[in-house]
């Protein structure tokens, strides 16, 4: 996937770069060509995505137990991320003056406390991407 990708944000340059000629000049890079060459190669990456959707959605695979998709184990670890990135904001705030007079605020947690949850958070982030790279390399694509 990273390869077409890739390939296609190249073909996308080339086209932009090439799209202006010098009227003396001779066309090096066909408009047209270009452009069918950039609608295959998006209906390649098109019919990966689909295939790789199809295959998350219905490959189940065991998890401490439970079974579970690896669209499941995928959102698991964007749910993680979110979770972790959230955790980044939460600062103790200290005095603020509110009409002249310093108002005290005090966080709800320590920040140790919050540091062992981020903590707790990367570890079953690590743990399901670990599983999941586990299952993405013996599982075989649908078609």
């Amino acid at each position: 996937m990273k390869i077409l990708r890739s390939k296609l944000a190249r073909l996308y340059r080339l086209r932009e770069r090439t799209f202006n000629i010098l009227e003396s000049k001779e066309v090096e890079v066909d408009f047209d060509k270009i452009s069918e060459e950039i609608n295959d190669l998006v209906l390649k990456i098109r019919d990966l995505k689909v295939k790789i959707s199809k295959t998350n959605v219905n490959t189940i695979v065991s998890v401490e137990g439970r079974e579970v998709t690896i669209l499941e184990l995928i959102l698991t670890i964007a749910d993680l991320r979110s979770e972790l990135s959230r955790y980044a904001f939460l600062q103790p705030l200290g005095p603020v003056y509110l009409r002249g007079h310093a108002v005290e605020y005090i966080a709800q947690r320590k920040q140790d406390e919050i540091a062992e949850k981020i903590a707790e958070l990367e570890a079953q982030k690590a743990n399901v991407d670990k599983i999941l790279q586990s299952n993405n390399w013996k599982t075989e694509l649908l078609h």
